[in-house]
């Protein structure tokens, strides 16, 4: 091949590969949306009430209603007659890496807001709060005392997850039990109904939702220790850190009276309970601005 003939498709090669990515990178989310009529989020099947698989197998949970309330307020600002929904089943450890990776816009999800530096992705802001406790069966309630050391008690902990990291670091003399994957809370509160643990630490809301669904008798039974949680978190939706349009318009959306709605209609039942989680740790975070 003639040598200027070749340097010259080198460098077409060259300038193609380098201008497809900023023409990509180019386009809003907002404008994607635009473009290929597709809202792509994604979505937790092991989190009760966020997202879960109902009895029936059918995906339930505030997630759910939430993307609902999302897609009419995109049709609304693109002026859109139909949007259509993709969803992607989102898990504790993808949920990330689909955000990061541009395969959905968006994932609603327990998400603790936090510094996450090996993705780029960031946090809406925060739509709820909730923190760290024990589930345990009322008859053993004697047998565990949070304000002791827990020593040789059997605690039940969902792998990889900021409750491991907290109750290791707080009751080093416990027994951790770790239950792995998307069924691992699952089966952490059906180890507690058979003894096979004497408490399972997770986010509040999570324990109250799948004590819920498995049936148990929530409050009379088995019940939540200590009364306020052992830390707060506040829960964000995932999104792409480099689009703000994109940023603000989901954050005027969790912000929305049809969302504050949707989200007070999931946590009814238990509206108590949660109010009281929620007036603790907001006491806390004013506290540590102050």
């Amino acid at each position: 091949m003639n040598s200027k003939l070749f340097q010259f498709l080198v460098n077409l090669i060259l300038i193609l590969s380098w201008q497809i990515p900023v023409n990509a990178q180019s386009e809003t989310i907002l404008e994607e949306i635009d473009r290929t009529g597709l809202l792509k989020v994604g979505i937790r099947e092991d989190a009760v009430p966020f997202g879960y698989r109902d009895l029936n197998n059918n995906l339930a949970g505030v997630c759910l209603d939430f993307i609902y309330v999302l897609r009419e307020r995109v049709k609304e600002r693109l002026n859109k007659e139909v949007i259509l929904v993709k969803l992607y089943k989102s898990t504790l450890f993808n949920r990330f890496e689909l955000v990061s990776d541009g395969i959905i816009y968006l994932e609603c999800g327990p998400n603790t807001i936090r510094q996450v530096s090996d993705y780029k992705i960031t946090f809406s802001t925060s739509f709820f709060l909730t923190g760290t406790q024990f589930l345990i069966n009322k008859n053993n309630q004697k047998n565990i005392n949070p304000n002791s050391n827990l020593a040789n008690i059997n605690i039940g902990v969902l792998a990889n997850t900021s409750n491991q990291q907290l109750i290791e670091a707080k009751y080093p003399s416990a027994n951790l039990v770790e239950f792995q994957g998307i069924t691992g809370r699952f089966r952490g509160i059906q180890a507690l109904q058979g003894e096979k643990v004497d408490a399972f630490a997770s986010d509040s809301i999570l324990l109250i939702g799948e004590a819920i669904l498995q049936g148990l008798n929530f409050g009379r039974d088995y019940i939540l220790v200590p009364k306020v949680p052992l830390d707060c978190e506040e829960y964000g939706l995932i999104i792409p850190d480099d689009d703000l349009q994109w940023k603000k318009f989901v954050n005027s959306v969790v912000k929305d009276a049809q969302s504050r709605k949707t989200f007070k209609k999931w946590f009814g039942e238990v509206l108590p309970e949660i109010e009281a989680i929620e007036n603790f740790c907001h006491s806390q975070i004013n506290q540590n601005q102050e």
